[in-house]
């Protein structure tokens, strides 16, 4: 994938679309903390589509007939941290990932998904330390106080300013 400027978009565009059709997809970089645009084709972007799509459906159909085993097994090689979770998480971090992966096939809607990763890990990383995880699996003997309504984002925007 070749690099260019943001500006470049806008000074050059045409080496920029030239760029995009040689190598199908360009990174814009901008300044400051900007996180760059990634340019590319049409066609590439369905391509890209449809290969989530039949991935997707691909792990589903494996997994509903009684690859379940043989999926684990291959998730736990891509996250490793999944041997750090109680089977029962396992078998449950197994079932979302594939409802999750459909589903944001489905919609070409990928945040959830990044999400629903990340909160997995974080869930194995405390079954990975067996101190946080006694002392965050223990009852609470004593009530913590009230519970503080929660403020819409727009309030909790303007308390910030």
């Amino acid at each position: 994938m070749k690099t260019m400027q943001w500006s470049d978009a806008a000074r050059t565009p045409r080496e920029v679309a030239a760029a995009v059709e040689s190598s199908g997809e360009v990174r814009l970089e901008r300044r400051g903390d900007g996180v760059p645009f990634v340019l590319m084709r049409e066609d590439r972007a369905r391509q890209a589509q449809r290969g989530m799509e039949t991935t997707a459906r691909l792990l589903r159909n494996l997994l509903h007939h009684g690859g379940e085993e043989l999926v684990t097994e291959a998730l736990v090689d891509v996250f490793p941290w999944v041997n750090f979770l109680p089977e029962k998480d396992c078998v449950a971090f197994v079932r979302e990932f594939m409802w999750t992966l459909e589903a944001c096939s489905d919609l070409d809607v990928w945040t959830p998904f990044g999400r629903m990763i990340h909160e997995w890990q974080q869930t194995a990383a405390i079954h990975a330390d067996p101190a946080l995880a006694q002392e965050l699996s223990r009852a609470v003997d004593s009530d913590l106080g009230p519970v503080p309504v929660p403020m819409m984002s727009e309030e909790a925007g303007a308390e910030e300013e």
